[in-house]
């Protein structure tokens, strides 16, 4: 009888530490928690034409202002080559953002879309 009442006990208090909800409303939070998860933007990379650099200092500068800029991840310019390439969060800034920050620094970028040369005098 003592062996009854005490795993009887037992059951009760590991059903009363634990939370049973078999109602919708649990299934509901379940739900909202999950797709706030799956909102957070991917970062995005973008690579773009740079000109106005004659040396290797001038990709310093462009890669301070990048630096600087929020929402910039990861970035890489290359001189020479005239390129730059920026990983960043789309929810934080965006193409024109970091365009504009070149562009403050004295120099000027355009997106180079997918397939087009960074240099069209390339392969000639």
């Amino acid at each position: 009888m003592k062996k009854i009442i005490l795993i009887s006990g037992a059951a009760l208090l590991f059903f009363a530490g634990s939370q049973v909800c078999l109602s919708s409303s649990c299934a509901a939070n379940v739900q909202t928690t999950i797709s706030n998860e799956i909102i957070k933007s991917e970062p995005k990379t973008v690579t773009l034409k740079v000109t106005g650099m004659t040396c290797s200092g001038c990709a310093n500068h462009i890669s301070t202002s990048l630096k600087k800029l929020d929402g910039v991840i990861e970035y890489e310019v290359k001189y020479p080559g005239d390129i730059a390439t920026v990983k960043y969060d789309p929810d934080k800034t965006n193409e024109k953002e970091i365009i504009t920050a070149i562009t403050k620094a004295g120099y000027k970028a355009k997106v180079i879309k997918d397939g087009e040369k960074a240099n069209p005098e390339e392969g000639k």
